[in-house]
């Protein structure tokens, strides 16, 4: 910390390209071209940045629109603007209220979405609260899932101790923009301890407590303790494990 903070700011107004390298705060007001490695202190993006190279940042914070094509490492990342990572991002914090396109795998503690997110890898994380739309092409495994459902979301197959995914009635933003389908999820595979479900679809839904409220369309549940199926649910058969 001490180190960084004795680099020079980068400061982009107009239009630059620079090698990468050490810097303390770096700033995109304008447009800028980074071919290398960043590291930094701060990064944040009002304009338009492109990197060829890995960057790793104690703070990142995209307003604007940026484009990098290595892995991205932060203690904290926050995207309201149009984001793509052509790699892995590894973040203890991950906010997502604009657009971010991921195409590597995703590693995290806390991990809020209120845009639209798209992850081509595998997810890992404490926590995951979704109130906007998420696609992740991979394995979702997570401590507690929340998602409240505006859009078409999905996930491969998802892993918790509690997964709760349940339609939100769309309001403002969405609602607006009428986008992305009726609230709805799909899965292969959803295991966990507690599971609350509506408006998904899977083929298979393994755990302890389970609830499959409307709108579900389950081929097979396996449970432990307790199943608990909604008449405006369609479930192919049930077992006690």
């Amino acid at each position: 910390m001490e180190e960084r903070n004795l680099r020079n700011d980068l400061n982009v107004a107009g239009m630059s390209q620079t090698a990468g390298g050490n810097f303390h705060r770096v700033s995109i007001d304008g447009m800028a071209k980074v071919n290398g490695n960043l590291d930094c202190t701060s990064m944040n993006v009002n304009g338009t940045l492109k990197m060829h190279g890995a960057l790793s940042s104690e703070s990142a914070t995209i307003n604007g629109m940026c484009t990098l094509n290595g892995p991205l490492i932060s203690s904290r990342v926050r995207v309201d603007g149009l984001t793509t990572i052509n790699g892995d991002l590894r973040s203890p914090e991950l906010e997502v209220n604009g657009k971010c396109t991921v195409r590597g795998r995703v590693d995290g503690e806390r991990i809020d979405i209120g845009g639209v997110i798209d992850i081509e890898g595998d997810v890992q994380c404490e926590s995951l609260n979704v109130q906007g739309n998420i696609k992740i092409s991979g394995f979702l495994n997570a401590g507690t899932v929340e998602i409240r459902l505006h859009t078409s979301s999905s996930a491969r197959e998802i892993g918790g101790e509690r997964i709760d995914i349940r339609r939100k009635e769309q309001t403002g933003f969405w609602k607006s923009i009428g986008l992305g389908g009726t609230p709805s999820f799909k899965t292969s595979l959803i295991e966990g301890d507690e599971i609350v479900l509506e408006d998904t679809e899977a083929d298979i839904v393994r755990g302890s407590k389970v609830h499959i409220g409307r709108g579900c369309n389950i081929r097979l549940v396996e449970y432990s303790g307790e199943l608990e199926v909604d008449p405006d649910a369609k479930v192919g058969s049930s077992q006690r494990i």
